[in-house]
């Protein structure tokens, strides 16, 4: 065997892996809610495939759209729980540095959020795909 449980071995290796496991699952879960929004319409746009149909639709619809989608759900207080929660899940494996461990993370993920909300709420879909070229300046 080889990896962290053949060098660590124990029972925290199992659990970091187990969290490892539902941190991940957490995310990805996350990432195909926001991909299940985009209809085919909007996917055929994005990627230059749909035939010329007399749809309005244009790649700067679907780019202003889904960053805007992307945005609201970076920024979101459900985000930054989920992210420090699961951060402080991690912590309780430090044993005796937990407590220590949870401080920071409190600290840090409020930091992110604070800069990422200083950042972001100024933005929108329009004005980054402005800035990507896939939306013409006003």
């Amino acid at each position: 065997s080889s990896g962290i449980n053949a060098e660590y071995g124990g029972p925290l290796s199992k659990m970091c892996e187990k969290y490892a496991d539902k941190f991940t699952s957490a995310v990805f879960a996350k990432i195909r809610d926001v991909y299940g929004t985009f209809e085919d319409h909007d996917a055929c746009v994005l990627l230059d495939f749909c035939p010329e149909s007399g749809n309005a639709t244009t790649v700067c619809d679907v780019c202003t759209a889904g960053f805007d989608e992307v945005r609201s759900i970076i920024i979101s207080p459900e985000t930054q729980t989920l992210i420090q929660s699961q951060l402080e899940v991690a912590c309780k494996l430090m044993g005796p540095f937990s407590r220590i461990c949870t401080a920071a993370v409190d600290e840090s993920v409020d930091l992110v959020f604070e800069v990422l909300h200083g950042q972001l709420d100024d933005m929108n879909g329009e004005k980054i795909c402005q800035f990507m070229h896939l939306c013409k300046r006003h």
